[in-house]
């Protein structure tokens, strides 16, 4: 019985010592590739601001107009200025530009549609930048450039309405629209 035993230890310590050569070789194999380590290290730094509380959920009055002041398509009520606060904005923010977005009017499409609970008719909403150029519905502004440093901005835009046929018809005349930032 011993004798099998010896044998038994004996191929036992083999299989170890091949296992352990052929790491070894494998290690040595590896190290002929030229490795070396290399630590990769970033600082990351907040690249937007917050839409500020008051600018979330907001209703511009555009006030009362008569529909005389809209004699013909294309005219325009004076733009009624609002304003999108931003604050705690990040560091790396440079500038930000606004994308309005909502159902353009049938006729046309550069125009907010009027909301369905709206009874006036043939008028749509113009947006307009700082500049009161109009803006296209679901194309960006201009950049706003943002002072560096400044946590806190303004992004000025303007409501108009705009006749959109010869005739308006008075009533009440909502729009909605939503708008998405986008920061550089």
């Amino acid at each position: 019985m011993i004798l099998p035993d010896i044998f038994y230890r004996r191929a036992v310590a083999i299989r170890i010592a091949q296992v352990f050569g052929l790491w070894g070789c494998l290690l040595s194999a590896h190290a002929d590739l030229g490795m070396t380590n290399m630590q990769l290290t970033a600082t990351l730094v907040s690249n937007s601001c917050s839409v500020s509380v008051d600018s979330q959920e907001q209703t511009v009055n555009m006030g009362t107009l008569a529909t005389k002041q809209f004699a013909v398509s294309k005219t325009g009520a004076t733009p009624v200025r609002f304003v999108i606060n931003l604050e705690s904005c990040g560091s790396a923010v440079t500038s930000v530009s606004a994308t309005f977005s909502g159902t353009t009017d049938a006729d046309d499409s550069t125009l907010l549609a009027l909301s369905t609970d709206s009874s006036a008719s043939h008028v749509g909403v113009a947006i307009l930048d700082k500049d009161r150029n109009r803006l296209s519905i679901g194309n960006a502004s201009e950049q706003y450039p943002l002072t560096a440093g400044a946590s806190n901005a303004q992004l000025v835009f303007f409501g108009q309405y705009v006749a959109t046929q010869d005739s308006v018809t008075a009533g009440s005349a909502n729009g909605d629209v939503t708008f998405t930032l986008n920061y550089q």
